[in-house]
């Protein structure tokens, strides 16, 4: 039996699309070999009476366990790491997470599976589809910082994303690998992934598991999209830290700082005029470029997560 622990964490300030991800977990057509429980991790200094209540109605109405626990220290890498402790005490084979503003194919945990199985990996990833608000501008809808990245199915990749992923709990038990705490701004997973591939773990691209998420109103502008851009590459060098000397890591930021810097003004001119592309994408990139060198001289610290 494949024992697997449904992790997705909550402010309790989204709770429309809490209760549409909970009820994509709660309607899993699962394989005969797997069973699935859920955790809800809270991010808050106390309970949230809404989270609390809309928890109380769906554990009346599924058979799953529905775990509930609070992490009072802020930031997305404390919250993930309870979740994976839960994983981790209650014996959990296999941990996934989804975000609370997105939802899952009824399929989901079943493709997963079906990949680990194949691939006899310790990690399988998949992507998240983007859902814009009607009207919403080619201008961000072209933009790739509000989509995910081009894989093939069954690609071995080197990291993945915690929007959409299930990863082996003994492994990361056995080679004491948590999420850095330091990174509490977002990276938090690539950072962990790329350390778990230095460990020796595999990890797989599987196309047919699929999340959604909506894109709420208050991220389609553009300050929002170049500050997660800058976000992206200022915490680059703590990322690249992760598997790399310190000198290895400081030549990867400035050769991808310089690229992305490069490349933006390459395209700038350019990305207006196409009409599958958005001049977004080329500011993006330079935002990204500027993000490196900045994260070089300030040791990856940036003010807030976006």
């Amino acid at each position: 039996m494949m024992k697997i622990l449904a992790a997705t964490l909550t402010t309790g300030t989204r709770n429309k699309t809490f209760i549409e991800c909970m009820e994509s977990l709660i309607n899993q057509k699962l394989p005969d070999e797997a069973q699935l429980s859920i955790v809800v991790v809270e991010n808050n200094l106390k309970p949230d009476k809404t989270v609390q209540s809309i928890i109380k109605k769906l554990r009346k109405r599924s058979p799953l366990n529905i775990y509930h626990i609070l992490e009072c220290k802020r930031g997305i890498p404390h919250a993930r790491n309870r979740a994976l402790k839960l994983a981790d005490e209650l014996n959990f084979d296999y941990l996934t997470f989804i975000d609370d503003d997105a939802f899952a194919e009824q399929d989901w945990i079943a493709q997963l599976a079906q990949a680990v199985r194949k691939h006899k990996c310790q990690v399988v990833t998949g992507p998240q589809r983007a859902i814009f608000p009607d009207g919403t501008s080619s201008l961000f809808r072209n933009a790739p910082v509000y989509h995910e990245r081009k894989i093939n199915d069954g690609q071995r990749v080197s990291w993945g994303a915690t929007n959409n992923i299930l990863m082996d709990v003994n492994f990361l038990s056995q080679e004491g690998l948590m999420f850095n705490n330091e990174l509490i701004n977002g990276g938090e997973d690539k950072e962990l992934l790329l350390r778990a591939t230095h460990s020796g773990a595999s990890i797989y691209w599987c196309q047919q598991a699929i999340v959604s998420e909506y894109i709420a109103d208050d991220r389609l502008n553009c300050q929002w999209a170049l500050r997660r851009a800058f976000r992206m590459g200022a915490t680059g060098l703590m990322i690249e830290r992760s598997n790399k000397s310190v000198t290895k890591a400081v030549l990867t930021c400035l050769f991808k700082g310089s690229a992305y810097l490069t490349r933006g003004v390459l395209t700038l001119p350019l990305y207006g005029l196409i009409s599958n592309k958005s001049p977004l994408e080329s500011l993006c990139d330079l935002s990204h470029g500027y993000g490196f060198y900045y994260g070089l001289l300030s040791g990856g610290t940036v003010r807030s997560y976006t």
